[in-house]
């Protein structure tokens, strides 16, 4: 019921739901856990997916200028830097974790276009 959209803890008490031990920082606490809960495991699932790639190589002919899917911000600190890896990219200031996760599924497309046109 937390997760609807302008329902909130106190509401629970109409209906006999809430517990009477917690006090008001701990209801909105978890008020908060339990309406953000989707949010916070996807962000959780891309931090996660940018550790296990963390050591992926960069290929350093990319011109990160052409991926569209990139902030100019981040195009334009990817092409100054030049990092190596997954890993230092996700540390440059301006480059956010959306980025990080574009860029990602830029390499996973370039690289299976590579392999379809070797299997041609």
């Amino acid at each position: 019921m937390l997760r609807r959209p302008g329902f909130h803890y106190v509401n629970l008490d109409r209906y006999n739901l809430s517990d009477p031990k917690l006090n008001q920082a701990e209801r909105e606490g978890a008020e908060i856990d339990i309406k953000y809960f989707g949010y916070l495991q996807r962000q959780q699932n891309q931090i996660d997916a940018v550790s296990r790639q963390g050591q992926r190589q960069l290929p350093g002919d990319l011109d990160y200028g052409t991926i569209e899917t990139l902030s100019k911000e981040s195009r334009e600190k990817l092409n100054a830097v030049k990092p190596l890896t997954i890993g230092q990219a996700s540390r440059i200031g301006g480059v956010n974790p959306a980025d990080i996760n574009a860029l990602l599924i830029y390499l996973e497309m370039r690289t299976r276009s590579v392999k379809e046109a070797i299997a041609q």
